[in-house]
């Protein structure tokens, strides 16, 4: 297929590839979309930007679509806020590539570190969850993202994986207290991710989808380390956002 890239994923749009096609998140409105395998070959191909894991899969065993029907559905795109005419100006916050094919190790299944609880330690925690809770019920997803983001870019100090640890087991211990983390990832991850924060602790916050069934979930890594789930709860996601 021959044509100009007239399109572009805007900066609050996040695509990855699946078995399936391609799952779109949309920061602004907090919503999951989904595109067939047949149409993922056609918007890579038309889209300036677009973000393709399993290209070489894609393209060998579907039938291309013809010019026209794929500019049609990248027009319809464009008229869903998924896609835009313009070159996307550069988000506040950097992604960041997430590592779910080495070993990974779990913080309080597999490694812990014992540490005192101060007074410190119950604000900061009380504060990241007031935060956390405001942020999930009241704030979209991009604006979150863009906070996260230059907070994490503003600090540019090195990950210092024991006291991540040690940090963690603290917010373990003071979680029960509070609130159950079942069934809440995405209000437990910018929690902790949040608490880190106040200890000049940026790991990166990962939101992953899964389509066979479906479901997305939430989680804090930083390299091979799992600060908030264990492999067997992430191994099955794709990330489609990592910050």
């Amino acid at each position: 297929m021959h044509t100009e890239k007239a399109y572009w994923l805007p900066s609050h749009v996040r695509a990855c590839s699946t078995a399936t096609g391609t799952v779109l998140l949309d920061l602004r409105r907090n919503r999951y979309f989904g595109v067939g395998r047949k149409e993922t070959t056609a918007l890579r191909t038309l889209a300036g930007n677009w973000q393709s894991l399993s290209a070489a899969s894609f393209a060998s065993d579907t039938e291309p679509l013809p010019p026209p029907d794929a500019m049609s559905i990248a027009d319809k795109l464009v008229q869903a806020g998924l896609l835009s005419n313009s070159v996307p100006e550069a988000a506040a916050f950097t992604p960041t590539q997430v590592d779910l094919n080495s070993l990974l190790t779990s913080v309080g299944h597999e490694v812990d570190r014992k540490a005192p609880i101060r007074w410190r330690h119950l604000v900061s925690f009380l504060r990241a969850c007031t935060w956390a809770r405001s942020s999930v019920r009241s704030r979209t997803l991009f604006l979150v993202a863009e906070e996260l983001g230059r907070q994490k870019n503003a600090a540019g100090a090195p990950f210092d994986n024991e006291r991540a640890i040690e940090l963690v087991g603290i917010f373990r211990r003071l979680r029960p207290h509070t609130f159950a983390a079942r069934d809440q990832c995405l209000f437990h991850a910018l929690a902790l991710v949040r608490f880190l924060a106040y200890y000049d602790v940026y790991p990166t916050w990962v939101i992953g989808v899964r389509t066979k069934p479906w479901a997305a979930h939430s989680w804090v890594q930083q390299g091979t380390l799992l600060l908030d789930a264990n492999p067997e709860q992430v191994c099955e996601y794709t990330p489609i956002l990592a910050i």
